[in-house]
């Protein structure tokens, strides 16, 4: 079955298919960075994406997948963020608001289109360093967060649990929220690159 997107290449993708079995998923493309524990809010109207949302609810939630903007290929990485659903509201306006909260992060295996125009995807999930732990020294970038917490209400709220004493879980939000293109990013979700992006963060934050 022809692919709706094309694949960009990611190092850490590997065949493992034959020994773990995927989950299949609805998959909802775009352009957001979300790493394991991150949690952010979104509108849903589009018919097909209420129509994931039922299905996520239901049970093994669905599938974030970092899409470029504006892309006329909607090119995309081959990993994405298995979310789940932990809160329902209706804003002002009527539109649906959906707070989901990154499990895991996938390889994405294949992907279709059902008769509503929703993907699907086979994927299997990966470790990361995000949900690992660290001993570097944070006080910096853990200070700068939780001021940028206090100063932005909506995301304060929706952090429930904030684990500012975790050098990984503080760099991952950083990560999420510096605002960069969401696409170079993706240089960070190698297991390997928690160093690489620790210093990314404090190079950022000690400029501000």
């Amino acid at each position: 079955m022809q692919n709706e997107f094309s694949l960009s290449a990611n190092n850490h993708v590997k065949d493992d298919t034959e020994t773990i079995k995927p989950h299949n998923l609805p998959i909802f493309p775009l352009n957001l960075f979300l790493l394991p524990d991150g949690v952010t809010r979104l509108r849903i109207f589009e018919r097909r994406y209420l129509k994931m949302i039922s299905i996520a609810a239901k049970g093994q939630g669905f599938v974030i997948l970092l899409t470029e903007a504006n892309s006329p290929e909607k090119k995309h990485q081959n990993w994405g963020s298995w979310v789940e659903v932990i809160n329902f509201n209706q804003g002002d306006d009527g539109v649906l608001e959906v707070d989901v909260k990154c499990k895991s992060l996938v390889n994405l295996i294949s992907i279709r289109k059902d008769t509503d125009m929703l993907c699907h995807g086979d994927v299997i999930d990966f470790s990361h360093w995000s949900v690992s732990e660290a001993t570097q020294n944070m006080d910096t970038l853990s200070l700068s967060l939780i001021e940028f917490f206090e100063s932005n209400h909506i995301l304060n709220d929706l952090y429930v649990e904030k684990r500012m004493d975790s050098p990984t879980w503080v760099v991952a939000r950083w990560l999420e929220l510096l605002p960069m293109n969401q696409l170079s990013k993706a240089q960070f979700v190698e297991s390997f690159s928690f160093e690489q992006a620790q210093q990314f963060v404090h190079d950022v934050i000690s400029q501000e």
